[in-house]
């Protein structure tokens, strides 16, 4: 069974597959095999989320004119929220 190892930044490795905090900033070891050469006791399919696969999948549904509309939004819905608490406070 053919085997690659190899060290690779976190940082890069998490712009291909989805990684734990706790990985993005180390060195980790990288080590691929073939699919069909998992030995045994190990899954045979990819728990692993690949990030790539995903990226700009919701980009068709953007409506360029709100973008201007959605800078400050979350800011001004908090803001609003917290004005409706001291008002129901206060009532």
């Amino acid at each position: 069974m053919e085997t690659i190892r190899m060290i690779i930044d976190g940082e890069r490795l998490s712009s291909i597959v989805e990684l734990p905090d706790e990985f993005r900033h180390r060195e980790l070891e990288v080590i691929v095999l073939s699919h069909g050469d998992s030995p045994e006791g190990l899954p045979k399919k990819n728990n692993l989320t690949t990030v790539g696969s995903v990226k700009g999948i919701l980009k068709r549904y953007a409506n360029p004119s709100l973008i201007e509309r959605e800078k400050g939004a979350w800011e001004k819905a908090a803001a609003e929220k917290e004005l409706e608490k001291l008002n129901n406070d206060y009532s």
